[in-house]
C-alpha cells in the first residue's frame, strides 16, 4: 500500500488543529478477570452501555464475559470444544452471536439473548480458519469463513435457525474480515493468493454473494477489520496492516460494487500488529485500537473529518484487540496480555 506522505501530513496537521475540545481520550486498561485465555477476544454489544466478549480458554473451551457498563462479570465457560478464535456480532435486536471453528472442522455457535448464553451448537460447514460474523439486518447475523478449497462459505442466523451454507469461489489465504454496511449487506475483505498480498473484497446482499474484486494495496495482515461508518448508509471503513507494517484504511462508499467505489488505501502511520479493530462511536465516527511494535495498546479515532492520531494507552500485550460500539458515544476494546489475562479500555 502506498502512503501519500505529504498529503497525509497536511491532512493530519489540519485535523489536529481542528479537533473539538470535547473529544475525549481512551481510559486506562482494566482487568477482565484472572482467567487465562488462549486466543484473541471478540466483543459485541447486546444493548447500549453493555458488551459481551468471547475467547478460547484452556482445554479448547469457549469462555465468555460481560461488561455491565462499569465492570466485568468474570469469564464463564460455555460447554463444548472450539479450536479457533471466536467471532461475535450483535444482531441489532438484543442478541449476540459468537461462532468459532470446532473439533470436526465446522462452525459451532452460541447465542447470548441479553440474559443468558445458549448451548454451543454445531452449525455445519468445513472451514480452515476462524469464522467472521457481522450483522445483516435486525435479527440476522452472517458468519463467513474460508472454506477448504480457498473461497468463502457462509451461513445466516435469523434468530432461531441457521440457513444452508452458501459458497463463493475464490483463492484467498487466512480468515476474512467482515462488516455490515448499515444497509442490509455485509462486506468482507481477504488476502488473495492469486495476486500475492493483494486485497480482495466481496459483498453479501442478504441473499447472494457478489464476485471478488481487487481493491488494490498489498497487505501482510491476517486480521481485517470492517465497520459501518453510520453515515451515509452503505459506507464501510476497513482497516488493514500494510507490507510496511503501517496501518491503512480503505472505505467503500456505497453504490455500485466495483473497485472504483472504494476510496483507496490511506496510511495512518504507526507500526502495528496484524489486527487493528475499530467500532462506531456515533454516526460517521470511529474508535480504533491496535497493539504496536512496542507491545503496548495504542488508540486512534476518526472524528468525522479526520484521524486524531495514535495515542499510547500502555500495557504489554501479545494479541489483537477487539472493539465494540457501546452505543453511548464510546467503544470498548479488549486484548490479551503477556500473562494470558485480558484487559479492556473504553473511549474516546
Amino acid at each position: 500500500m502506498k502512503t501519500h506522505r505529504l498529503q497525509y501530513l497536511i491532512v493530519a496537521a489540519v485535523v489536529v488543529c481542528s479537533l473539538p475540545s470535547s473529544w475525549g481520550a481512551f481510559g486506562p486498561l482494566v482487568t477482565m478477570g484472572p482467567t487465562i485465555v488462549l486466543s484473541d477476544p471478540s466483543c459485541a454489544s447486546p444493548a447500549d452501555g453493555q458488551a459481551v466478549c468471547a475467547a478460547r480458554g484452556l482445554g479448547q473451551t469457549l469462555v465468555v464475559n460481560k461488561w455491565s457498563g462499569s465492570s466485568w462479570g468474570g469469564w464463564k465457560i460455555v460447554a463444548g470444544t472450539v479450536t479457533s478464535n471466536p467471532s461475535c456480532s450483535s444482531d441489532g435486536s438484543g442478541r449476540v452471536v459468537c461462532a468459532a471453528r470446532n473439533d470436526t472442522g465446522g462452525i459451532s455457535a452460541t447465542v447470548y439473548n441479553g440474559t443468558v448464553w445458549g448451548a454451543l451448537t454445531k452449525v455445519g460447514g468445513q472451514i480452515t480458519f476462524e469464522p467472521n460474523c457481522a450483522p445483516l439486518t435486525a435479527g440476522k447475523v452472517l458468519c463467513v469463513a474460508r472454506n477448504t478449497i480457498g473461497g468463502f462459505t457462509s451461513t445466516v442466523f435469523n434468530g432461531t435457525a441457521w440457513s444452508p451454507f452458501k459458497t463463493l469461489k475464490g483463492s484467498i489465504i487466512g480468515p476474512p474480515g467482515c462488516g455490515s454496511d448499515g444497509a442490509g449487506a455485509v462486506v468482507c475483505l481477504a488476502t488473495s493468493t492469486t495476486n500475492i498480498f493483494n486485497v480482495v473484497a466481496a459483498r453479501f446482499n442478504g441473499t447472494a454473494w457478489s464476485t471478488f474484486i481487487n481493491i488494490g494495496g498489498n497487505s501482510i495482515t491476517d486480521r481485517y477489520s470492517c465497520t459501518p461508518s453510520g453515515a451515509p448508509l452503505g459506507v464501510v471503513a476497513c482497516a488493514a496492516r500494510g507490507t510496511n507494517i503501517g496501518q491503512f484504511v480503505n472505505t467503500y462508499n456505497g453504490g455500485a460494487w466495483a473497485a472504483s467505489s472504494w476510496s483507496g488505501w490511506s496510511g495512518l502511520g504507526g507500526s502495528v500488529g496484524p489486527g487493528t479493530s475499530c467500532a462506531q462511536t456515533v454516526a460517521g465516527q470511529l474508535g480504533c485500537a491496535a497493539v504496536a511494535s512496542d507491545a503496548a495498546v495504542w488508540t486512534n479515532s476518526f472524528n468525522g473529518a479526520g484521524w486524531t492520531g495514535w495515542a499510547k494507552i500502555g500495557g504489554i500485550e501479545i494479541g489483537n484487540p477487539s472493539c465494540a460500539s457501546l452505543g453511548t458515544t464510546k467503544v470498548i476494546c479488549a486484548v490479551v496480555g503477556l500473562n494470558g489475562k485480558a484487559v479492556s479500555t473504553v473511549g474516546p
